[in-house]
């Protein structure tokens, strides 16, 4: 049987864990608060450059534009958002294996770009869709001007005819319990996406197009960054609960233990005693 000092050596170590748990949880809690604050800021802004392509759209009265009506699809950019760290149970590898299921299907040509260390090593490791950029260390705290960068890389590769079209795949954040990977086309823009808009004066459209575009991608971009982030913070608190549980139930069934073992060392004792005593008697 275990001793009572290696039974209570254990229960301290996992009070330790117990409490390192505690710590990234609460930490994790104030990360996603300020994502979602800074996701509600970006959805403003977003509507915004949506509205601004759709008078865009409606000024061109027919004209042909890449940004709208694309290109025969021959080769194809995918970029992919994950963490940096681990601990947030599936929400990595769920990402990740969205983006390989839908890689697998396409027939041609492709490139990839991976936002988050976790993404980065998994497609490092597959030759097919070796990333021609990576990012890391901006999962957690996105800045705008760091997302703009991607975004310019992003609308370089299709203005120059390098692909045909950018696909993003992030993770949709439902709820504190569900998040869902996604996989969404960045350009050629979806039309559909623009319905219902007010639309007021229709200056150039082409120009205001060209003109609006980086502004829309960037936003885009920084919003699927933000909900991701959100999604993988989420992931991480449920995480944590568990581990906290877990820690919680272990640490009652070791205290029984350490109870029983305490209680077998006094009834032994005990049990000496009188024996001695009857032996003198």
């Amino acid at each position: 049987m275990e001793s009572r000092q290696a039974i209570k050596n254990r229960i301290k170590s996992i009070e330790g864990t117990q409490q390192i748990t505690r710590s990234m949880r609460l930490v994790s809690m104030s990360k996603m608060q300020k994502a979602r604050e800074s996701m509600q800021v970006n959805r403003t802004f977003l509507e915004e450059t949506r509205r601004l392509v759709a008078m865009a759209a409606k000024a061109m009265d027919g004209t042909k534009h890449p940004y709208i009506d694309g290109r025969p699809i021959q080769h194809t950019l995918m970029v992919i958002l994950s963490g940096d760290r681990g601990l947030c149970g599936g929400y990595n590898a769920g990402v990740v294996r969205h983006a390989i299921q839908h890689l697998d299907t396409l027939d041609h040509p492709v490139k990839t770009i991976t936002i988050g260390s976790k993404a980065s090593d998994a497609f490092r490791r597959r030759q097919a869709f070796r990333p021609i950029h990576t990012f890391r260390g901006i999962s957690d705290a996105p800045i705008y001007g760091e997302v703009e960068e991607i975004a310019g890389l992003i609308q370089e590769e299709f203005d120059t005819g390098e692909v045909d079209q950018v696909l993003l795949c992030y993770t949709n954040f439902v709820s504190m319990l569900v998040q869902n990977p996604i996989m969404e086309r960045l350009l050629p823009i979806d039309e559909a996406e623009f319905a219902g808009y007010a639309i007021g004066s229709e200056p150039e459209g082409a120009e205001m197009l060209d003109g609006v575009m980086p502004f829309y991608l960037t936003s885009r971009l920084y919003g699927a960054i933000l909900e991701a982030a959100v999604c993988e913070q989420s992931a991480r608190i449920i995480s944590m609960d568990g581990a906290v549980r877990t820690a919680g139930e272990m640490i009652g069934s070791l205290t029984l233990r350490y109870n029983q073992a305490r209680q077998s060392v006094i009834t032994q004792e005990l049990t000496e005693i009188v024996a001695g005593a009857d032996a003198i008697s």
